[in-house]
């Protein structure tokens, strides 16, 4: 019996048309097989299909034919982590690879991803000169934007794991630090509790005001020293089981200006505004960041937002899978959001002179709403080095 997450699937694999699907480890893979312990290199960004399928010899790969069978052939070192309840698996070496695709392979017309897609293509012509490969590699992208019960919790643990590693960090902020110093910091705290990986390199992005990193909003160095008047930018995401966070938040050291002071808690204020303002089955992707911009401006900040209602540059992006997944939040989007869709808003400021700041939570879509699973206090800004938070 076909899982509901593969019985949907198979729908969309007939309706386009296609005898199966042949992925390399990826997300569609992960997707498909249900395998969520299988780990493959992610990048944060959409992935250049000339870069990502360089001549790369995959370790796994999924077939999945219009039927819904689904085999897994893999290396040995991945013989324990596939799902062998849904998938019937072959292990074999790489290079047999090809000799193993010709008894598993069962169609004419198969659709590939990104991942390896040269040396997938090559050998599905070794497999059968007629076979017809069409790149897919978004074709199951409305399905995953929609996440079941299991893949919310999963995402809501990983959300609280990453508020939990940064009021690490700030409880651990002290004098003289390197921007360098702290960005390990959430390394070591993802490697010491066991996350698989990080979604992107993190960014603890400090900016001290009256100095010549404060005149622009790049670049950040990581020799950069923590004083009094620095305010840190956090930018952070780990990956575990398949899934990914993201995650931003600010702080200031030491006692801030007013105008930044309350310029955070406008930014809080803007980003918990456009929450509540979320109608499911009605609002679009591209209305959320004018809610944001409407409190700012309300609020007499909207100068300082980083990106202005007009402009393409955007407030987030879906996640899950991939840290960045597509549609990004853009004021062109029309696309309605929809109960189990989870997406990062991300709205900035920067004050010049004074520093850069940035929220980002993770936003559940609801049945009648939304909430944000990243719960980090709202309105924690100010960090006193002489005090223990």
């Amino acid at each position: 019996m076909l899982s509901a997450r593969r019985e949907k699937c198979m729908k969309v694999i007939r309706d386009t048309g296609l005898d199966g699907v042949l992925f390399a480890l990826s997300p569609n893979f992960e997707y498909l097989t249900e395998s969520h312990s299988c780990f493959y290199q992610r990048n944060c960004f959409v992935i250049d299909a000339e870069i990502a399928g360089a001549s790369v010899m995959p370790e796994a790969l999924v077939y999945v034919n219009k039927e819904g069978k689904s085999t897994i052939l893999t290396i040995p070192k991945h013989r324990d982590t596939v799902n062998t309840l849904l998938n019937e698996v072959v292990v074999s070496y790489y290079d047999q690879f090809e000799d193993e695709l010709t008894r598993i392979v069962d169609g004419k017309n198969i659709g590939i991803g990104r991942y390896c897609d040269k040396w997938i293509t090559e050998a599905l012509k070794q497999v059968d000169p007629e076979i017809t490969v069409t790149m897919v590699e978004e074709l199951f992208i409305d399905i995953r934007r929609i996440k079941d019960e299991k893949e919310i919790e999963h995402m809501a643990h990983l959300a609280k794991f990453t508020d939990d590693a940064v009021m690490y960090v700030c409880k651990h902020l002290k004098p003289g630090m390197t921007m360098w110093e702290a960005e390990r910091m959430i390394v070591n705290y993802g490697l010491q509790h066991g996350m698989q990986d990080l979604s992107f390199s993190p960014t603890c992005g400090f900016k001290t005001r009256d100095t010549e990193n404060a005149q622009a909003i790049e670049p950040f160095e990581n020799d950069r020293v923590l004083t009094d008047g620095t305010m840190i930018a956090f930018d952070i995401g780990y990956m575990d089981q398949g899934y990914c966070s993201d995650w931003g938040r600010t702080v200031y050291c030491g006692k801030a200006p007013e105008l930044v002071k309350n310029g955070y808690a406008a930014l809080q204020a803007a980003q918990e505004y456009m929450i509540s303002q979320i109608k499911p089955g009605v609002t679009r992707f591209g209305d959320l960041y004018g809610y944001i911009c409407d409190k700012a401006e309300e609020l007499g900040y909207y100068e300082y937002l980083r990106f202005k209602r007009e402009e393409r540059g955007g407030n987030g992006h879906h996640i899950g899978m991939e840290v960045h997944e597509l549609p990004f939040l853009i004021n062109t989007s029309d696309l309605i959001l929809q109960p189990g869709m989870i997406f990062c808003s991300e709205p900035k400021m920067f004050f010049r002179n004074e520093g850069y700041m940035r929220v980002e939570d993770m936003v559940l879509v609801t049945e009648d709403g939304a909430v944000s699973l990243t719960k980090f206090p709202r309105d924690l800004f100010e960090i006193d080095f002489s005090k223990n938070l």
